[in-house]
């Protein structure tokens, strides 16, 4: 293959030598992502451009319009590459699902989405249905998966059948997640117990034992 190179000598697609169209090269899709979420965890969103992705990334601006027709399309990229499907574990008590589950979402956080999450949170209520729909299967799939536990710890008698589930779901994450925020936000590193004292003080309420 012959590497295509712009005016300004930076990288661009690879060529197809067959048909003499033009190849993505997911090298480059690479670079251009890995780039935008470096520059969104340093800067936020307000100082993200699509000239400073480029140059970042070590390509043209047009390198990156060929593949995103615009910064909405491009974010709602990076939402879609933090999507993960949430392991369910089965340890055998709620508790000890629930505090698995809800380390190892507080783990993956800190991995790839920590500093991206409020930029990119407030930009799809401004961005195009991509970006949106984007952000909806993200929290969808946290949702489901920490639901499946807490419905398993109904099944096993260890939830109260009349226990509201879904309150249940945003005490715990969006305890787990805000305090993550804060420990950011504020050099407040989290107590390594945290996520288990949350267990406990919400089983408390919503358990049978």
């Amino acid at each position: 293959m012959v590497r295509a190179v712009d005016s300004a000598g930076q990288r661009d697609h690879a060529r197809a030598p067959s048909s003499g169209g033009r190849a993505r090269d997911p090298e480059l899709d690479d670079a251009i992502t890995t780039a935008t979420t470096a520059l969104l965890g340093e800067r936020g969103f307000a100082g993200l451009t699509i000239e400073a992705i480029a140059r970042r990334a070590g390509v043209a601006r047009a390198t990156v319009y060929r593949r995103w027709p615009n910064l909405d399309a491009l974010l709602a990229h990076v939402l879609r590459g933090v999507v993960h499907e949430v392991p369910v574990p089965d340890c055998g008590r709620v508790r000890d699902d629930l505090i698995a589950i809800l380390e190892h979402e507080l783990a993956m956080v800190r991995q790839d989405a920590g500093k991206l999450y409020p930029s990119l949170g407030v930009q799809a209520k401004k961005a195009d249905p991509g970006a949106r729909g984007a952000l909806a299967d993200l929290m969808l799939h946290r949702r489901a998966a920490v639901r499946a536990v807490l419905r398993r710890g109904v099944d096993r008698g260890e939830i109260r059948d009349d226990a509201d589930l879904e309150l249940a779901f945003f005490v715990v994450w969006g305890a787990v997640y805000y305090r993550h925020l804060f420990a950011f936000g504020c050099d407040a590193p989290m107590e390594p117990d945290f996520v288990t004292t949350l267990v406990d003080a919400v089983l408390v309420s919503i358990g049978t034992g």
